[in-house]
């Protein structure tokens, strides 16, 4: 066997273990997400995106068009899919926000920022959804609950 294919080989087994590092530790990521049925959603949006201004690092290092909103009766949930889940999860990106724990929801455009409360600690997350007026007038009409 030539240099070459060897080489082209073992670039193929690298690739194939990183993809299965990100799927296993993606898989570990979103755990805490129980399995609901797609019709307990009261807003569902796939595709948009997003920062934690955390840090500085979160800041510059959101997710672009990579993020999944859903809002049940009770929660806020932003997450992504299996192969980004341990990226987002870095970047302060995959939360379950109980919708009695939400401080403030404000609009600028097309930009939602979202401040809450999460074990104890203010969080502020910047989403930017395909239907900002929408997320915008549910979250802050089940915030006043």
């Amino acid at each position: 066997m030539e240099l070459q294919y060897i080489f082209l080989i073992i670039w193929l087994i690298v690739a194939i273990l990183i993809c299965t590092k990100f799927v296993i530790d993606g898989r570990k990521a979103l755990k805490p997400f129980p399995k609901l049925d797609n019709s307990k959603f009261i807003y569902k949006e796939d595709g948009s995106s997003g920062y934690s201004t955390k840090s500085i690092i979160t800041k510059y290092g959101g997710a672009n068009k990579a993020l999944r909103i859903r809002v049940t009766d009770e929660e806020l949930w932003i997450t992504t899919n299996t192969f980004m889940a341990s990226i987002a999860d870095r970047f302060d990106l995959l939360h379950i926000i109980p919708l009695r724990s939400l401080k403030s929801v404000t609009r600028d455009h097309k930009k939602i920022e979202i401040q809450f409360n999460q074990n104890r600690i203010s969080k502020s997350i910047i989403l930017l959804s395909k239907d900002p007026g929408k997320l915008f007038q549910l979250l802050n009409a089940k915030m006043s609950f």
